[in-house]
């Protein structure tokens, strides 16, 4: 896979569907990653043993470069002398990895250098499956509003499965304009089983992978909650449970 040189698992077909091209997509991740200060694994090519850290100083779209922090010993004599090398790095629990980054220009900030790197072309961008993804039965399926101060009125579907982290939502009907890669939706909000509960949850998600099928006019699409606070987290949580219990209850997990 082009641009992408670490981890081998990179490579698999299901990692494919992980790939991010669109350049604003790319440069929402590392500015998040900039923002929050997020340390960075930084391996040469030929040297995969060893490491080197550091973090994104900066991101500039409109020129396509970012900037990086110093790195120690070795490394800032390979940066020096352009060689390749593959970042890889965790955005809020998102694993980030993009390779092909050769050093374009070099400077200092405050005594110590800096590096000047053009934009990938593409980065690998996966959530680690470790939340269990809890299948809700027909009976027991919210109804989801997702609102999106950029598209022109709320989407309606339907969860079909939920963990802590995301949901994957199902909508009787051909999504348009088709969903972006990590397109942010304002407000996800669903009330939870009326058998069951008696509350709602209310918080932000980014759609992942959407499969379109134009056979049965419908689309679905994976979401990850983006920061749930404290009490919506919470209720998140109850509800994978009272899923898992009820699957127990008839016999289906």
């Amino acid at each position: 896979m082009p641009g992408i040189e670490a981890p081998r698992a990179a490579s698999s077909l299901d990692d494919r569907k992980h790939v991010i091209t669109r350049q604003a997509s790319i440069f929402a991740i590392l500015r998040s990653l900039q923002k929050h200060r997020s340390p960075l694994s930084i391996t040469f090519r030929g040297h995969d043993q060893q490491i080197f850290t550091s973090i994104v100083l900066k991101v500039d779209l409109n020129e396509g470069y970012f900037l990086l922090d110093e790195l120690s010993g070795s490394g800032h004599k390979r940066a020096m002398n352009a060689e390749q090398f593959v970042i890889s790095g965790n955005d809020r629990g998102v694993q980030v990895v993009f390779g092909g980054n050769r050093v374009i220009a070099a400077g200092t900030n405050d005594g110590a250098a800096i590096y000047k790197i053009a934009l990938p072309k593409q980065l690998l961008y996966k959530q680690r499956r470790d939340a269990f993804r809890a299948h809700i039965a027909m009976s027991d399926r919210v109804d989801v509003k997702l609102v999106s101060y950029e598209r022109p009125k709320p989407l309606i579907g339907q969860i079909v499965d939920i963990s802590s982290s995301g949901c994957k939502v199902l909508f009787p009907y051909l999504v348009e304009p088709e969903f972006e890669e990590l397109e942010v939706f304002d407000e996800v909000a669903f009330d939870l089983p009326e058998n069951a509960f008696d509350s709602s949850v209310l918080c932000a998600a980014e759609a992942r992978h959407a499969v379109y099928d134009t056979v049965k006019q419908n689309t679905e699409c994976g979401f990850r909650f983006l920061s749930p606070d404290g009490r919506n987290q919470r209720e998140i949580d109850r509800f994978v449970s009272y899923i898992q219990r009820e699957a127990r209850r008839m016999g289906l997990a």
